[in-house]
Parts: C-alpha cells; sequence; structure tokens
C-alpha cells in the first residue's frame, strides 16, 4: 500500500465531507430563513429549531473544514521501518491466528477519527491517539503483538508495517 495513495484519498474524502456539510449548511439556513419558518404561535418552535439546526450545521462546516486544511497542507509524513507508531503512520496489522493472513489498515490521524477510505479493496480506517486503537498502537514498533476487540472478543494481531 503507497501512502501518498492513502494520504491522497483522505485528503479527497475530507474534501467531500466539507462540500457535504457546506450544502447541508446551506439547506438548513434557508429552512430556517424561509417565510414558512416564522411562528403562527407561541407553541410553533419549528423555525427556532431550524435556527438550532442551521447553526450546528455552520459548526460542523467549521471543523470539516479545519480537517481538510489539516490534510491538504500538511507534508507527507514518511518513517523509517525502525520507527515506533506516531501520528501520521500508517499501520498494518495481520491477525496472527488466522489462516487467511487477514490484515487490518490503520492510519493514526490527528483529526477525523471514525472515517475509513478505500484504498485498492482495502479499507483504511482513521483513528486518533485518544481512541482505544490509537491508544494500543501508539509507540507499537515493527513485530509488536497487539489485542483488538472485536465484536466481543479479543483478537491478536502482529504489526506487520509501520509507514
Amino acid at each position: 500500500m503507497v501512502k501518498q495513495d492513502v494520504y491522497t484519498a483522505i485528503t479527497e474524502a475530507l474534501l467531500r465531507r466539507y462540500e457535504t456539510a457546506k450544502w447541508a449548511a446551506k439547506q438548513a439556513h434557508e429552512a430556517a430563513t424561509n417565510e414558512e419558518s416564522v411562528a403562527e404561535n407561541k407553541y410553533d418552535t419549528f423555525g427556532l429549531e431550524a435556527s438550532y439546526l442551521a447553526h450546528g450545521q455552520s459548526q460542523r462546516v467549521l471543523e470539516c473544514e479545519k480537517d481538510w486544511l489539516l490534510f491538504s497542507k500538511t507534508p507527507l509524513v514518511t518513517f523509517s521501518k525502525d520507527s515506533a507508531v506516531e501520528l501520521w503512520s500508517i499501520v498494518i496489522l495481520t491477525e496472527l491466528e488466522s489462516s487467511s493472513d487477514m490484515k487490518k489498515y490503520f492510519f493514526i490521524s490527528p483529526c477525523a477519527g471514525g472515517l475509513s477510505v478505500e484504498i485498492k479493496g482495502e479499507t483504511v480506517y482513521l483513528v486518533t491517539a485518544s481512541t482505544p486503537v490509537g491508544k494500543i498502537l501508539m509507540g507499537k514498533t515493527l513485530g509488536d503483538e497487539v489485542d483488538l476487540s472485536q465484536n466481543g472478543r479479543q483478537i491478536a494481531y502482529e504489526i506487520t508495517t509501520i509507514a
């Protein structure tokens, strides 16, 4: 897996998320300022609810823009094969007790945790250092074993790549 491809896919996904958030904020703003949103009596709260939604959507736009700008303006960070897992690392885990050589792909990100991108049929998950998976991976080195909880059971993996 080429790190530049992963980085590009993440940046593009963040841009799409930002564009979608801008569209949703525009729709919410139009609903809040529409003449049909004016309250007809003291119990009619549609306009108030629409304005709260518009405010929340505008906050989401700012967050999405910040995430996208962080990725688009940060140069690609590379690591040596002896490096420990840290921010901007791609970590590939191979399941230890599997005959199918099952792999998991993670990108240790400063933001946008939970986002996933697909690269050549493989899913790369963005995790932040403060998430449970991020905490487990941070500081680990090539060849270390980690246990991840999946569907209520612990699965053992070996770190086979840090890029």
